[in-house]
C-alpha cells in the first residue's frame, strides 16, 4: 500500500501532460516512433529519461524491494542462499509424524458436544471421538479438558465386496478421565 501511495504522489508531482497526449502515451508502445521529435512539447520528457507509471512503476518498486528483501534475509541469516526446504523434510519434521503410530498413545482432549451419555472430544487428530460418559462422571461438561488413549485414528472397514474402506469419520479412544488442574493437585496434597 506504501508503494502504491508513493507511486501516486510522484505522479502528481511530476510533469503534467496534456489529456489527449496522456492517453496517446500510455496506449503506445514506443511513442518514439510514432511521432517525430519536433512534435512533442517542451513538458514532455524524452523516451529515453521518462519515468514509468502506473503498473510499471509499481512493479518496479515492488521488484526492488522484493530484491532488498531476499539480499537483507540471505546476508542476515548463515543459511545458504536458494535453499529451500522439500516436502519431505517439512513432513518428517511435522508433529503428527514425530509423533508415531497412535495406538496406546495418551492425549489431552476437549468435550465439545454432549448427548445423554455420549461426550464428543475433540483430540486434534483428523476426527474426533466419542466416549461414554462414565458412572460418576457429571462433572464432564462441554469445554472440560479429558485424558484419551487412542486406539484408532480412523474407524474404517471394508465391507464384504467392497473396493474401497468405509469410514465412520471417527476416531477410538478410552477416556481416562479429566485432566487434573494444578490446583486440584494441590488439594489432594
Amino acid at each position: 500500500m506504501a508503494a502504491l501511495c508513493k507511486v501516486v504522489s510522484s505522479l502528481r508531482c511530476g510533469a503534467r501532460f496534456r489529456h489527449s497526449r496522456l492517453i496517446r502515451i500510455s496506449f503506445s508502445s514506443d511513442s518514439s516512433s510514432e511521432q517525430p521529435p519536433a512534435v512533442r512539447t517542451s513538458s514532455e520528457q524524452p523516451p529515453a529519461v521518462r519515468t514509468s507509471s502506473g503498473f510499471a512503476a509499481a512493479f518496479d518498486l515492488q521488484s526492488e524491494l522484493r530484491r532488498e528483501a531476499e539480499s537483507a534475509a540471505s546476508g542476515g541469516s548463515g543459511s545458504s542462499s536458494g535453499h529451500e526446504e522439500t516436502f519431505a523434510s517439512l513432513l518428517r519434521r511435522s508433529p503428527l509424524i514425530q509423533m508415531g503410530p497412535a495406538k496406546d498413545k495418551v492425549v489431552v482432549g476437549r468435550i465439545f458436544h454432549v448427548v445423554q451419555d455420549d461426550l464428543y472430544i475433540d483430540f486434534g487428530g483428523k476426527f474426533h471421538c466419542v466416549c461414554r460418559r462414565p458412572e460418576h462422571g457429571e462433572q464432564l461438561q462441554r469445554g472440560s479438558r479429558v485424558r484419551l488413549r487412542l486406539q484408532d485414528l480412523e474407524l474404517t472397514s471394508r465391507f464384504l465386496g467392497a473396493i474401497t474402506d468405509t469410514t465412520l469419520l471417527e476416531a477410538q479412544a478410552v477416556l481416562l478421565g479429566p485432566l487434573e488442574s494444578k490446583e486440584g493437585r494441590e488439594n489432594q496434597k
